[in-house]
């Protein structure tokens, strides 16, 4: 949405005044995964939420791209550059976060730049932590914890895993629009969804051989019938600015050692039905 929270704020705020509709990314949580997952969570298929865990865990960017400095600078980092898919999933699924802790370091004060190119066996700083364990206090009374990491050659967490008083339930990528989602009722064996004949759920880049969902704009065809049905927008500068807010209060918690609280809230996008994305679709 911003560079900052506080030029989030002047933005939803700028649009407000002016009767402005304001959209946001990421939009994935519109796709046939998050659907599904938001409509398992509405049935109260795993009871009230307690608990859960999120991943982002990678080894960087330097061993692809050739000059890739940036990402490791203050504005970047990977709670800030892949923070937003997974925590507009956890607010679509649980609502807005109240208060956040967290750990933050780096594994390495400088990176060695293995991509090819004319910086190739190069050497840059790291400006900002790379690794960040947090744990996320939703106002319903969940408990998430959210690690993202650049420091991490191979793991075997699930990228977002949810527990309730009645079961729990996994799901896939968020940076994606699609993936299978698996729900196990009450300790019960993983029962598992491919949501790849839901809308945006199929399959589509790359386009020479697809292997993931990816409808990026879904969330801009959702803000233009928003704007006819005079209605919000599901992807909007309001869950985006939270978004972002929750995420300055992460790198914040990590610098001080002390728990913060989220300046501002947000309610949950309205769940978007499956007859609404046929309508999208079309």
């Amino acid at each position: 949405l911003a560079v900052t929270a506080e030029a989030g704020r002047t933005l939803v705020a700028t649009a407000a005044a002016k009767g402005l509709a304001l959209g946001s990314a990421p939009d994935t949580f519109l796709g046939a995964a998050g659907r599904l997952a938001r409509r398992l969570m509405e049935q109260g298929r795993i009871g009230t939420p307690v608990t859960g865990t999120a991943f982002m865990l990678g080894r960087g960017m330097e061993h692809w791209h050739p000059d890739p400095g940036f990402y490791y600078q203050p504005g970047a980092g990977p709670v800030l550059d892949m923070g937003p898919y997974y925590l507009t999933m956890l607010v679509n699924l649980l609502g807005p976060v109240h208060r956040v802790q967290a750990v933050a370091g780096s594994g390495q004060q400088e990176r060695l730049i293995t991509a090819p190119g004319p910086k190739h066996g190069t050497r840059f700083a790291v400006g900002t932590p790379t690794s960040v364990m947090s744990l996320l206090e939703f106002a319903c009374g969940a408990t998430v914890t959210f690690g993202a990491s650049w420091d991490v050659f191979r793991h075997s967490n699930q990228p977002i895993e949810l527990h309730g008083t009645a079961g729990s339930l996994r799901l896939p990528d968020p940076d994606t629009f699609g993936g299978t989602v698996a729900l196990s009722d009450g300790g019960a064996a993983w029962e598992e969804t491919d949501t790849s004949a839901m809308p945006f759920g199929a399959a589509n880049w790359p386009f020479d051989a697809p292997d993931r969902a990816n409808y990026r704009m879904l969330g801009l065809a959702d803000l233009a019938r928003a704007v006819s049905e005079g209605r919000p927008p599901r992807a909007s500068g309001d869950l985006a600015l939270h978004v972002l807010e929750v995420m300055e209060a992460i790198l914040r918690a990590g610098e001080s050692g002390t728990a913060q609280m989220v300046p501002g809230t947000v309610g949950q996008p309205a769940e978007l039905r499956e007859d609404e994305a046929g309508c999208l679709l079309r």
